[in-house]
């Protein structure tokens, strides 16, 4: 996080004697629950099942921050200038007459106090089912390794001296070949098997890296500025520490995702940002390793340009990070639709939506709080009303009252000096810590979040929906009334208004239940074969429904919920809220829009089976769908869009109004493999609401076009 003025970060070591059955034990141990994937816009488990990950960091662990160290440390001096890193707490405890030996006992035994089990256990007792790792590089390096680096904060060595030993290293294949003496990866095992034993998933963050990611000294224990880009060595060196871990974990589903470079911020070239994660993401699938794969944008995880995902050659499988603060010069409220700064910068929670609905991929915030209960509150359950999964920053640090972490540690603080180390690691431990006001403002379980909302699970095992049985065709009738759900005037245009009307068993008064994946359907009418569909879409209390032609987009995909009185609600997937007769009307041609759940009978629905289905529309798949790249979806003269071809072949293009009429085709275009740009005039079509159709041998992809002059 940009701590100019708020704030946050990232410190985070791991613990304990080390678990030296890595391998093949740790593929065994992992057999029981889900790896998780992509798939479009939601990350699933092995059943299809939608999870949430509600997540804590366990920051000042494996990396210190000055801030968590002791609120307005002044820092120590390293190769020259004066920093609040890592580092910094090191040097001193050095000017205190501290040796190497003395200073790193210290730290075995910090990492060692400073989370264990109790603490796993804690935090699964709240309702988290995620925890994100934040790692240190030095962490992999052996002791004899890292004690050159230590030096450098010492003042003993050059910076330059220990790059070129690092070069040395690598040259000549001596790092990362010593599992037994990386302090990292006992962390990582002990967090891996204690979360284990609370159904909760582990992303591996690497969140100190060779180099510096950037001008933020404090997250990255920084010596230098920016070197991660501006040294190829320190590139190689996170590169073969990727394909290290890879190789390691690549069969441990209880790992979620790795998130590969922390907070990159201040670099001028996007570019080369996006060309080192290309690097590092072809290393990690090249060893046949499919974990999700985070994807983390400049300005402290938030800008976006030149690393959206068709910018990828690999995009399988990849998770959009956003880290959301709001401070002095940054503030941000937590409207579900609040929007800022261009599309690709992605803090507020509109601009996130609108992201992952144009390039149909997960949305995940790795790092969130740092501000007060309601803010931090607001956060966690908006975001988790629209489906995005958060983690917050972080869990404990040294303070000696409440804080925005979940705990706090009361003083006294490492950078006093070494008489209070040793109480020091006595307070560390999960016994004497201080929970915060924190708990209750973030904690899933006290404010309603829900991390399966298809009802899975982290063994990823199928749950038989209750309710009315897919493939079937029904009456759907509100309680209040008796009236039937029904397309008015029988149309079959999109748009078409949905409102409610006595029964007279016409087509336009039936629907079929089509399974959407994840505990969702599609509710098609029968008339015309369109999707009950919320209009805009919209997220707001009083937004119309409406048909439209099947978009792969949550505004039509629906959960049918049982009442226990033999009703049932039906809760739209983007929007969360409740299929509603307005104003409680019991009228014939009474409009259904979505509204707030409260338990009304207009927002109850009996479902009577009128048979089976004579015949379900399919889409083409994920993968297939996923091919069409639409952006932006509002225009004004220029339609571009960008399709990803397997091979050569030929599409069809075409432009549909909200009547279903045609307004732009296109004769069939040849497209060869890989990616294929299109850009149509349409500055003469009116402004208002079309389809984009895209004809391919795999089927037709549509997307939802706005054009406006």
């Amino acid at each position: 996080m940009n701590k100019t003025t708020f704030l946050a970060g990232a410190a985070r070591q791991l613990r304990t004697a080390l678990v030296l059955a890595a391998g093949l034990a740790l593929g065994q141990q992992a057999a029981a629950q889900s790896f998780l994937r992509a798939d479009g816009q939601r990350i699933v488990n092995a059943s299809n099942q939608e999870v949430i990950l509600n997540g804590m960091n366990l920051g000042n662990w494996a990396v210190q921050e000055g801030y968590m160290m002791k609120v307005g440390w002044p820092g120590a001096t390293i190769n020259g200038a004066t920093k609040q890193t890592q580092g910094a707490v090191k040097k001193s405890l050095y000017n205190a007459g501290m040796s190497d030996a003395a200073v790193e006992t210290f730290y075995q035994n910090y990492r060692a106090n400073f989370i264990t089990k109790p603490d796993i256990d804690y935090i699964a007792s709240k309702g988290f089912n995620c925890i994100r790792l934040p790692l240190h590089y030095e962490l992999f390096l052996t002791p004899s390794q890292r004690a050159v680096r230590n030096s450098v904060m010492r003042g003993t060595v050059s910076y330059d001296s220990y790059v070129s030993q690092l070069t040395g290293w690598y040259n000549a294949n001596q790092l990362f070949v010593d599992p037994a003496n990386m302090a990292a990866l006992s962390m990582i095992d002990n967090t891996l098997a204690w979360a284990q034993a609370n159904n909760m998933y582990v992303v591996l963050d690497m969140h100190a890296v060779p180099g510096s990611q950037g001008t933020d000294a404090n997250i990255a224990d920084q010596i230098v500025a920016n070197d991660l880009w501006n040294r190829q060595i320190n590139q190689d060196v996170l590169n073969r520490l990727w394909s290290f871990i890879s190789t390691r974990y690549k069969n441990d589903s209880r790992v979620a995702m790795y998130d590969l470079i922390n907070e990159p911020n201040n670099y001028p070239s996007n570019q080369k940002i996006h060309d080192v994660f290309q690097r590092l993401i072809t290393t990690i699938r090249n060893q046949g390793d499919n974990h999700l794969i985070l994807v983390e944008g400049n300005g402290w995880g938030n800008d976006y340009n030149y690393l959206e995902p068709f910018t990828f050659s690999n995009r399988s499988n990849l998770v959009y990070n956003s880290h959301r603060y709001s401070g002095t010069g940054y503030e941000m409220d937590n409207g579900v639709n609040s929007t800022g700064g261009g599309p690709n910068d992605l803090r507020f929670i509109g601009n996130l939506r609108n992201f992952r609905s144009t390039h149909n991929v997960p949305i995940w915030i790795g790092e969130t709080g740092e501000n007060s209960d309601t803010w931090m509150r607001d956060a966690a359950k908006n975001l988790n009303s629209v489906g995005i999964g958060w983690c917050h920053w972080t869990y404990k640090r040294f303070e000696d009252r409440s804080n925005p972490a979940f705990m706090h540690i009361n003083p006294p603080y490492v950078v006093d000096g070494p008489a209070g180390l040793n109480q020091v690691l006595t307070n560390i431990r999960f016994a004497n810590c201080v929970p915060n006001t924190t708990v209750a403002a973030v904690s899933p379980n006290q404010n309603g979040i829900i991390n399966y909302p298809g009802g899975g699970n982290y063994n990823g095992t199928s749950t038989t929906p209750s309710g009315p049985a897919i493939g079937r065709i029904y009456q759907i009738s509100s309680k209040n009334g008796g009236k039937t759900l029904e397309v008015s005037a029988n149309s079959t245009a999109n748009g078409g208004r949905v409102q409610q009307w006595a029964w007279a068993g016409a087509a336009s008064q039936k629907w079929k239940l089509v399974d959407a994946g994840g505990g969702y359907v599609r509710i098609v009418n029968l008339n015309s074969n369109k999707s009950l569909d919320v209009a805009g879409p919209s997220t707001a209390d009083g937004a119309l429904t409406h048909q439209w032609d099947w978009l792969s987009q949550d505004s039509q995909y629906w959960q049918i919920i049982g009442n226990g009185d033999g009703t049932y609600r039906i809760i739209n997937k983007y929007s969360g809220k409740a299929l509603d007769v307005q104003n409680n009307s019991t009228a014939d041609g009474a409009a259904v829009h979505q509204w707030t759940y409260g338990g009304g009978d207009n927002q109850r629905w009996w479902f009577s089976d009128q048979g089976a289905a004579r015949a379900v529309l399919t889409t083409a798949s994920a993968a297939v769908d996923a091919r069409l790249e639409l952006y932006p979806t509002t225009v004004a003269s220029e339609l571009r869009f960008e399709y990803t071809a397997d091979q050569s072949h030929s599409v069809q293009v075409q432009v549909v109004d909200v009547l279903g009429k045609t307004v732009l085709q296109q004769p069939a275009s040849p497209v060869h493999a890989g990616l294929n740009t299109f850009s149509f005039n349409v500055a003469t079509l009116p402004t208002g609401m079309y389809v984009l159709r895209l004809g391919t041998p795999e089927g037709q992809l549509q997307r939802r076009l706005v054009i406006s002059h």
